[in-house]
Formats: C-alpha cells, sequence, structure tokens
C-alpha cells in the first residue's frame, strides 16, 4: 500500500509539473512575399541602372498594392517584413503639378517612414546590428521622413534631398527646416552635420529665409 501510496503522489506531482509547463512560444518569420516583392524591387531597379530600360512605375504600383493588402492582413509583423514594407513604399511616383514637383501620394512617405523607424527600433531593441548597418536602415528613416516634409511642407528635417532647379537647370539640396533637427540627431541617422551639408552643395533657402 505503500509503494501504491508513493506511486500515487510522484504521478501527482509529475501532472502538476506538467501542467504549469508553458509550450515553447511559436517562433515568428518574415513574410515570404514580402522578402521576394524586396528582390524583385532590388533586381529591376539594378537592371534600369544599368539599361535605363525598365518601366519602374508599372512594377513599384503593383508592389505598393501587394504591400497594403498585406498590412490590411496584419501579416507585415517582424522588423524585417516592416523594413522591406517601407523600402517598397518609398518607390511612390512624383509628378509635376503647376510647376512644382508633388508626389502622387505623400501619406506613402509617412507610412514608409513609420514601418522604418519601428523596425529600426526593433532591431535596436534585439541589438542587431547586423542588419542595420548592411541596410542603413537609420538613414533610410531620414530619407522617409524628409521626401514626406518636403512633398507635404516644402522642406526637409534632415537634408537627403535634392531637388532639380528649372532656372539654374542645377539639382539644388532641397530646403532644410534648421530647427528640426541637431548635428548630433543627423550623424546618428547617417547624414553629414548642416555646415558640411551646405558647404558642399548649392542649396535653396526656405522662403521666409
Amino acid at each position: 500500500m505503500r509503494f501504491i501510496f508513493y506511486s500515487l503522489a510522484l504521478s501527482l506531482f509529475a501532472a502538476a509539473c506538467s501542467v504549469g509547463r508553458k509550450a515553447p512560444a511559436a517562433r515568428i518569420t518574415s513574410n515570404e512575399l514580402l522578402e521576394r516583392l524586396y528582390l524583385k524591387d532590388l533586381s529591376i531597379r539594378a537592371l534600369d541602372a544599368e539599361t535605363d530600360t525598365v518601366n519602374l512605375e508599372k512594377h513599384d504600383q503593383i508592389h505598393r498594392e501587394q504591400v497594403f493588402q498585406l498590412l490590411a492582413e496584419n501579416k507585415v509583423i517582424t522588423a524585417k517584413d516592416k523594413m522591406r514594407a517601407a523600402w517598397i513604399l518609398q518607390h511612390t511616383a512624383a509628378k509635376f503639378c503647376d510647376g512644382e514637383l508633388t508626389s502622387t501620394s505623400a501619406e506613402n512617405f509617412l507610412l514608409a517612414y513609420k514601418l522604418s523607424s519601428t523596425a529600426l527600433a526593433m532591431l535596436e531593441k534585439d541589438r542587431d546590428t547586423l542588419t542595420i548597418q548592411k541596410e542603413n536602415l537609420a538613414r533610410i528613416v531620414a530619407l522617409n521622413y524628409d521626401r514626406y516634409l518636403l512633398f507635404t511642407k516644402g522642406y526637409q528635417k534632415f537634408g537627403t534631398q535634392f531637388i532639380f532647379d528649372d532656372h539654374t537647370q542645377e539639382m539644388l539640396l532641397a530646403p532644410i527646416d534648421t530647427t528640426l533637427a541637431s548635428d548630433a540627431e543627423r550623424a546618428k541617422h547617417h547624414v553629414e552635420p548642416l555646415k558640411t551639408l551646405l558647404a558642399k552643395n548649392k542649396y535653396k533657402p526656405l522662403r521666409d529665409e
């Protein structure tokens, strides 16, 4: 009887331990479709750089629509997902309207900025410096925000964007609101100090400067 009692107690103890034990968390993998879209985006741009024969917007529009669908289905989860979605959305076409360069959808750049900055924060939390450096993600964040501001406000924050001047037929550094970013913040996003930017490039000033 004592043996039976001990066996029963041991069985109950084992059962209690098994109930309290948590199942291992499922590993979240990056979205395969987004990865394919991202790699396709890189390949068509490499081809266009060599041949100047690719209708980029034809591909970009399809890719952007697929990204929006994935976002609607909550399938842009991992840091790499967000980084790749941002990369695709930043390739939004521009157009001339009343002599000024505008975006067909400036909010795409805002969404790209939100996605890329979130991806950067996630990778920093995971201490994945390899991916951050390989993708130059900190600068991508600055590029996206500067594009959004330039197309909606007419100026930029960091100093990554250039515009074509019809009068001089030259590329000029787009207007910068110098109150928005310090040189320390520029350095964090791999952008040169303001003084260096202005010394190296012809600059279009803000209208009220």
